[in-house]
């Protein structure tokens, strides 16, 4: 399964040198600072993307956050990172609903209403999700999963693409604010 592009966030070289300068007689004192900062940073961004994301589409926040993976920055790696799985999002992750008169209706979208499809139907896989599909094709001779189209939504792969340049700036300012907070914490422990 690949994943997207993670948030690139920049910081202030400057700072930096200095908050190793500040902590260069505590052991391991500015990577502590900057992995601890750093997944702090990574943290908030996840819940601030978590929210962009479902303003756009209309995913429950659990299933959001599930997809939302953080690779966690250690003392020895100083790298950190928002992922989610290129995978797509079945339609039945939406809120929908079946009509009396045949057809399904999904809403992708969290502002409007439901988009109704004429010949929409359920089904259910073998390991028991079920999901919507059209027919493509008809006819006999057809077997049991011939000629039927399984239908996704947006993934969250693809709205966070789409969400995490907002994200970037603000990251950085905070990752900044929060490198500081952490040098200041460990230079007051001492």
């Amino acid at each position: 399964m690949s994943q997207t592009t993670p948030i690139k966030i920049t910081v202030d070289k400057q700072a930096i040198r200095r908050i190793e300068s500040d902590l260069m007689h505590i052991k391991n004192g500015a990577p502590r600072a900057m992995s601890r900062a750093i997944n702090h940073t990574l943290g908030v961004t996840r819940t601030e993307a978590s929210k962009e994301i479902r303003k756009q589409v209309k995913l429950k926040a659990g299933y959001v956050r599930d997809k939302l993976t953080v690779k966690r920055a250690t003392v020895n790696s100083l790298n950190g990172a928002i992922r989610t799985p290129t995978r797509g999002t079945l339609l039945t992750r939406y809120p929908h609903q079946a009509y009396k008169a045949g057809g399904v209706g999904v809403q992708v979208k969290p502002s409007g209403g439901k988009k109704r499809m004429p010949g929409a139907f359920f089904i259910r896989f073998a390991n028991g999700v079920q999901a919507i599909a059209i027919r493509t094709q008809y006819g006999p001779g057809l077997g049991r999963s011939e000629g039927i189209k399984v239908l996704y939504g947006p993934s969250t792969s693809q709205v966070f693409s789409y969400v995490k340049d907002d994200l970037q700036a603000p990251s950085g300012n905070r990752l900044m604010q929060r490198m500081d907070y952490e040098a200041e914490r460990l230079l007051n422990r001492q």
